[in-house]
This record gives C-alpha cells, sequence and structure tokens, in this order.
C-alpha cells in the first residue's frame, strides 16, 4: 500500500510523494499558521525567563549574548514562516527546524538550574515538527533533538561546572523514553492514517480510485492543463450490469466489475484510472486524438468480448470521451460531455428503448467506496 500522491484541497493536509513511500505531509495554511505561532511563544517564554535571571553560566555566550541569539532567532523564524506561506518543501522543513534544535540547546547550555527547564523544549520541537510531517522527518527531528541534548549537557558538564546528579540521570531517563514512546506511538497513528488515507481514495473492489481519489486527482491535475497540455477523459459503463446482478447473483456481478476494472485499467495504459460508481469507470488521460482513442476503445471492446464469450457471463462495455480544455476544466463537467457521446453509443435494445436519449445528472450519483 502506497499513500496517493495526489493533493486534495478539501482536506487540512496533503501528501507531497517523492519515490515510493517517500515524502511528507504538507500542511495547510493554518496549520502552519499555529506552527509559527508555538515558536514564537516559545521566543517570547525564553526572553522572559533568562532576562529575569541576574547571570548565566558563562559556557560559551553571555545573557546579553543569549538574548540576541534569541532576537537572531526570532527575526529567522519570520523569515522561514514568510516563506511556509509561499510553500512548504523539506528545505524550508529542515532549515526552520535545525533553527528550532540550535536556540534550544542554546539554551540548555545556559540554564544556571541544575535540572534545566528549558530542555523540555526539545519535546515541543521533537513533537511539533515530528508530529505534523510524518515519520520520515520525525526520525530526523528525533536524531537531531538527541544529539543537541548530548552536546548541551555535555558543555555543561564540562565547561559549565556542573556536576552529574541523580536527578539529572533520572530526567535523561525520562526525556529518552518519552521521545521513544512519544516516536513508537506516531509510527502507529501513521500507519492507521495510511490506511485511512487508502480507503479513503480507493474502491476496495476493483483497487481503482474511487470518486473521491478521482476528483482529487482532477482537482490537482486540471490546475495544469491547458491549450499546450490538453487532457483527454474516457468514461465508460458497462451494458445489461443490472440484468447480471438479478440473474447471477451479486458475488458474480462484482466479479464481472472486478475483471473489467482490471481490462479498462490495462488498456488505457497511463493516466489516472478510477471507479466512479456503480458499473461507470473513469480514465484520465494524457491528450490522444481519435485515432488514439480508437485504438483504446477497440481494445477494451475485444478484451471484454473474449472475456465474456470464455466465462459465459454477459459483459459489454459503452464509452465516451472529451477533451480538456474544450470541453471544460473540471472533472463533472467533462464527464457530462463524454456521458452523451456514450449513450448515443449504447445499443439500442428493446428493453432500454425508453432511456436511450435520456442524460443523467452525474453529480447525483451514488458513489462507491
Amino acid at each position: 500500500m502506497q499513500y496517493s500522491d495526489w493533493g486534495d484541497r478539501r482536506h487540512p493536509c496533503r501528501w507531497e510523494a517523492e519515490t515510493g513511500d517517500a515524502g511528507f505531509w504538507v500542511p495547510d495554511r493554518s496549520e502552519i499558521v499555529t506552527q509559527f505561532f508555538t515558536r514564537y511563544l516559545f521566543f517570547s517564554l525564553a526572553v522572559i525567563y533568562f532576562s529575569t535571571l541576574d547571570a548565566v553560566p558563562p559556557v560559551l555566550l553571555s545573557i546579553e549574548h543569549l538574548l540576541i541569539a534569541l532576537g537572531v532567532y526570532f527575526f529567522l523564524n519570520s523569515g522561514f514562516f514568510y516563506q511556509a506561506l509561499q510553500g512548504v518543501t523539506l528545505l524550508k522543513i529542515r532549515s526552520a527546524m535545525a533553527a528550532d534544535l540550535l536556540i534550544v540547546t542554546l539554551c540548555v547550555i545556559h540554564d544556571p538550574n541544575l535540572i534545566p527547564p528549558s530542555a523540555l523544549a526539545f519535546l515541543m520541537v521533537l513533537l511539533g515538527n515530528g508530529m505534523r510531517y510524518g515519520m520520515r522527518l520525525f526520525a530526523e527531528v528525533l536524531g537531531g533533538a538527541f544529539l543537541g541534548m548530548a552536546i548541551a549537557f555535555g558543555l555543561r558538564y564540562r565547561l559549565g561546572g556542573f556536576e552529574v546528579s541523580a536527578g539529572d540521570v533520572f530526567f535523561g531517563v525520562f526525556w529518552i523514553t518519552l521521545a521513544l514512546y512519544a516516536y513508537i506511538l506516531m509510527g502507529r497513528i501513521e500507519e492507521q492514517r495510511r490506511q485511512l488515507d487508502y480507503r479513503s481514495r480507493f474502491d476496495a473492489l476493483t483497487g481503482l480510485l474511487n470518486r473521491h481519489g478521482l476528483l482529487a486527482a482532477a482537482d490537482c491535475t486540471f490546475e495544469r492543463t491547458n491549450k499546450e497540455t490538453p487532457l483527454t477523459v474516457l468514461f465508460a459503463d458497462l451494458d445489461q450490469f443490472k440484468a447480471v446482478n438479478d440473474r447471477y447473483g451479486h458475488g458474480v456481478g462484482d466479479r464481472v466489475l472486478a475483471e473489467f476494472a482490471q481490462i479498462f485499467s490495462d488498456s488505457a495504459e497511463t493516466g489516472i484510472c478510477g471507479r466512479w460508481g456503480g458499473d461507470e469507470f473513469v480514465a484520465i488521460l494524457p491528450h490522444r486524438d481519435d485515432a488514439a482513442m480508437q485504438q483504446i476503445y477497440a481494445r477494451i471492446e475485444s478484451r471484454t468480448r473474449a472475456w465474456s464469450n470464455s466465462n459465459g457471463l454477459p459483459m459489454a462495455v459503452s464509452l465516451g470521451t472529451s477533451h480538456a480544455p474544450d470541453d471544460g476544466l473540471d472533472l463533472k463537467t467533462l464527464l457530462s460531455v463524454a456521458d452523451i457521446q456514450l449513450y448515443r453509443s449504447k445499443p439500442q435494445q428493446a428493453d432500454t428503448a425508453s432511456t436511450t436519449s435520456h442524460y443523467r445528472t452525474l453529480t447525483d450519483e451514488p458513489q462507491t467506496s
């Protein structure tokens, strides 16, 4: 099972795929604002905390220089905030995380308390970044937090005059246990998130995208469609499928749907294939001219006919085509155009004569999950 790499503007997060399962969750604008508000809150608390101290251990910086470092962090954070609002990338995420880890490490080094409360900010960095972007970045920030903790406490003991106490040992063990537990727990949550994401986008019977997945894919695809990069939409509807269910039962009907889904996706060769609902299937393809579409039609019809003959089950298909941007720039409009062509090609049978001239409203049809 793999993540869908199609963004969906109707969801707060979308998966930005790189290769295979590698990638990260891209938060929406409100989530970005929440994250950076938390960073500004940390900055404010750190300034208040260190400003109330008479002095800090002169390990690396004086208290004045530490406050200057916090000021630099504020301006860096503001720059990262602006960049994140323009678009989130791995480089931007990692740069902001590195700034978080560096400033927290400096704060822990100069915290005058034997058990520094500022070390809890590592957990804030860990959870605030790791739980937001996925397990890959969680592992990276977890490693960075461990390294920052090791450097901070090593310099405290080496240069700051602190001595190892039982409280330090307990705090360290507790911190590591909590961080690892959060990582394990997040791994389980992420696996459930994978499964929910998959089930929300893919049809369980055929393995193709369901209506929700098709609409999400279309949102992303049609944003880049223009006269220079047109697309073709193929719409397929099985003929007399209700008769198959009525005569042979729904188990056989499911078998017909699963087999046709395989024929349909194989024949389309490239593009996005899905089950729109019931016995209707959709493919969003790179632009195909009439000759190329006739070849696809022929492949689908010949394979459908061959399967029907070899299994003794009636299975035939009607097909329709539309083109973006000439016929529209959203999937439902394009399917309405293809649907008209599809119904004109349907066999004129006695039991369907009253409906062959009726064009349906696709937006009101039931969808599969």
